[in-house]
């Protein structure tokens, strides 16, 4: 029996409500303290803050991509310069339960409604998931790019099939957080190979290679 939309609604609302209060929940005190990785980014955030020196790779601590702390940065001006550990997690926490939402979306676009739900389920309450989404690591960002990456392929690679104009947007869109995807973190280099299944499941669809083209030509 096909999921109404209305359930399926507040069935993703109380996951992402779940997905939030695990990763926000006194962020200020668990886990304590700071690790040194997100000390070194802390450090390079107020560096970056003082001297205006955005990097896209920082080489201090055998080296970083640079998206991360940057994004730290900002989310460090915008709450006025307060340097408290939280502050440095909250952009890990912000990201894994907008990766919650993609993992619905995805799912939802592959499968089903029913596919998306518990994906986005399992995703909110894995333990290193929310490991991740409550320290200030890089790492997180990367299963964030490429969840939504793929979803706005699949939703343009549909939009084509239907012969929709409206393709176009969401192969674009996909096709830079693709590219921005690799300034997150080194184990995204693995991404083209889930490009690579994209087109053996979609090869003999003549649209594909329209929204692909798109996608990784803005990528």
């Amino acid at each position: 029996m096909a999921l109404r939309e209305r359930n399926a609604f507040f069935a993703l609302l109380v996951i992402l409500i779940i997905a939030t209060v695990l990763r926000t929940y006194q962020l200020e005190r668990i886990p304590p303290g700071l690790y040194p990785d997100e000390a070194m980014n802390g450090v390079n955030t107020l560096q970056a803050l003082g001297s205006g020196d955005f990097k896209i790779y920082y080489p201090d601590n055998n080296g970083r991509e640079g998206l991360f702390i940057n994004i730290q940065a900002f989310v460090l001006k915008s709450l006025g310069g307060v340097t408290e550990p939280w502050v440095l997690r909250l952009p890990s926490a912000l990201i894994g339960i907008l990766t919650v939402w993609g993992t619905y979306l995805l799912g939802k676009e592959l499968f089903s409604k029913r596919v998306g739900l518990a994906a986005s389920f399992f995703l909110a309450t894995s333990f290193w998931h929310l490991v991740f989404s409550r320290i200030g690591f890089r790492a997180i960002m990367a299963p964030f790019f490429l969840v939504w990456a793929l979803y706005l392929l699949h939703l343009a690679v549909r939009k084509a099939s239907e012969k929709s104009p409206g393709f176009i947007f969401p192969a674009i869109a996909g096709g830079l957080l693709f590219g921005l995807g690799f300034h997150t973190y080194i184990a995204y280099r693995v991404a083209p190979l889930l490009l690579a299944l994209f087109w053996w499941f979609f090869r003999k669809n003549d649209w594909f290679w329209y929204a692909t083209l798109i996608f990784l030509g803005a990528a």
